[in-house]
């Protein structure tokens, strides 16, 4: 996919109010994927996710991209993160997790896991300079594997 100039976007804290939002955008890039992304959650489980961490970029008071992550001590652990499908390929993601690697504590990393199959955001996280450590075989739902990645 090639990316688009990025268009105008506000980048800020997640609140809890954020949920509904989230909950939509969510949904959308799910129904959109080929592929399976990340775990089912009920709205009540993505709602307590939202009195965690995490960042989104919008436009017009829409959330069109977030990420949630969850501090273990050892590391910042993303936990899920999306893009509406309409506002894909503009740089929304790129955005936030550079937000994200600038924010995080000196010397703490951030873990993620991606299906294998998913080619469009491993390219993404290889570009933000994530680097792949491990995988999670027959991991998804479908049997895909996870790939683990580490930036820091």
């Amino acid at each position: 996919m090639t990316e688009r100039p990025i268009a105008f976007a506000k980048i800020r804290k997640l609140n809890p109010q954020d949920a509904d939002q989230i909950f939509v955008v969510l949904e959308l890039a799910r129904a959109a994927s080929k592929i399976p992304i990340g775990p089912r959650w009920t709205y009540p489980q993505l709602e307590a996710e939202c009195r965690e961490f995490g960042l989104v970029a919008e436009r017009h008071h829409e959330i069109q991209s977030f990420v949630l992550w969850r501090d273990t001590g050892a590391a910042w652990e993303i936990s899920f993160l999306a893009t509406a499908p309409d506002a894909q390929g503009q740089g929304l993601m790129t955005t936030l997790l550079e937000h994200l690697k600038r924010d995080r504590p000196e010397n703490r990393p951030i873990w993620l896991e991606v299906h294998a199959a998913n080619l469009g955001a491993r390219a993404l996280y290889e570009k933000a300079g994530f680097v792949q450590t491990g995988e999670r075989p027959k991991y998804y739902s479908d049997g895909g594997t996870a790939v683990l990645y580490n930036y820091g």
